[in-house]
């Protein structure tokens, strides 16, 4: 007996042992896990407000974008009620000059002009009919230096409208060409947070989304480091160049450059508009070489430096018609034009939708492009 509750002391003991084993074996293994799932819930916090400091990185850049469209507007808005007060101001200065050169005229058919209102005068029938004839000359005289008068204010007036057109279209040249500059760097900053994005959530995904995290980083830090390398992309001097004089070729074009270049020029003289890629909406430089050759059956990326990147680098001698042709302002590819050869391309820049010659514009030509 005395052996029995030995062995069940033992027994219970033993079983008492082995529970407080087990309790210690499984309590720090819930333990871990707890602390686990709370790193993993502050970790996706932290890796949730860096991937949003990344996004208002962008929105900043993108309000500063936005802050220079209005700018730009505004210069437009200014130029085109200059035009309009220029306009009118040269209307009346013909008005005026076909009356003066009829008044000028008749002088010429007399001695001289005082004869002419003298004659008038002695004409008169009676003394009455002379005040009237007298009041009348005075008038006529005084209207005559009234026209000249005023025509005089108004060519002054012209000279100086003219000269606020010169430093507005200057002022608007100089927002173009920081606006391109600014969607340049906010290409490669794009490009870049997408990645440093991607790289972040990659941290809280499971494995299969890792992996496509992982495949979609790795192609927004190439497109990111083709972007960036563009940065560098300043204006060139070609081999082309011959005597300080670039040597443009003239080749045909294809087919569809040919679609292209009609469709572009169906909207010669459009206003330039920041961000525009089509008809409804206008267009800025690449807009109208996307739209142009979408039309003709042709896919383009979007901006200046996309299509640059996408497009076979020729030299300017081998140019042919329909080619894209590309500038930079020193800082990456900013704009771009389709050549039409002999010199020429047609672009929308800060006048709009023109055809026009690129002797201007080889002081920031960066070079040509061939669609594939």
């Amino acid at each position: 007996m005395g052996k029995r509750n030995k062995w069940r002391k033992s027994m219970v003991l033993a079983l008492a042992l082995a529970g407080g084993l087990l309790f210690n074996t499984v309590q720090p293994t819930e333990v871990h896990a707890e602390e686990t799932s709370q790193q993993m819930i502050e970790k996706k916090a932290k890796i949730d407000a860096e991937v949003k400091k990344l996004q208002e990185e962008l929105t900043n850049l993108q309000q500063e974008i936005d802050e220079k469209v209005k700018v730009f507007n505004q210069v437009q808005a200014d130029i085109k009620e200059v035009d309009a007060s220029i306009a009118e101001t040269e209307k009346r200065i013909e008005q005026r000059s076909a009356i003066l050169s009829e008044r000028m005229a008749a002088y010429q058919a007399q001695d001289n002009t005082v004869g002419v209102y003298l004659s008038v005068v002695l004409e008169a029938k009676s003394f009455a009919d002379l005040m009237d004839r007298v009041v009348a000359v005075k008038t006529l005289m005084d209207a005559d230096q009234e026209l000249v008068n005023q025509q005089e204010a108004d060519k002054a007036s012209l000279e100086q409208q003219k000269a606020t057109l010169d430093e507005k279209q200057k002022e608007l040249q100089k927002q173009f060409q920081e606006l391109q500059q600014k969607e340049s760097e906010m290409e490669v900053k794009k490009a870049e947070n997408e990645a440093k994005s991607l790289a972040l959530k990659a941290q809280i995904a499971t494995k299969q989304e890792e992996e496509r995290l992982e495949a979609e980083r790795k192609a927004a830090e190439e497109e990111a480091a083709r972007l960036r390398a563009l940065q560098a992309a300043t204006p060139a001097v070609h081999a082309s160049n011959n005597g300080g004089k670039i040597v443009f070729g003239s080749g045909a074009g294809t087919a569809s450059s040919g679609d292209a270049i009609s469709t572009a020029k169906q909207f010669l003289g459009r206003s330039y508009v920041w961000g525009g890629s089509n008809p409804s909406t206008g267009f800025d430089c690449s807009g109208l070489v996307q739209w142009s050759y979408k039309q003709a059956g042709v896919s383009l990326p979007r901006t200046a430096s996309q299509q640059y990147l996408a497009t076979q680098r020729i030299s300017a001698n081998e140019a042919r018609v329909g080619d894209l042709v590309f500038f930079s302002y020193g800082s990456g590819v900013a704009h771009v034009g389709i050549y039409l050869g002999n010199n020429t391309m047609i672009d929308a820049q800060n006048k709009g939708v023109v055809v026009e010659s690129l002797d201007w514009w080889n002081q920031y030509l960066v070079g040509f492009g061939r669609i594939q």
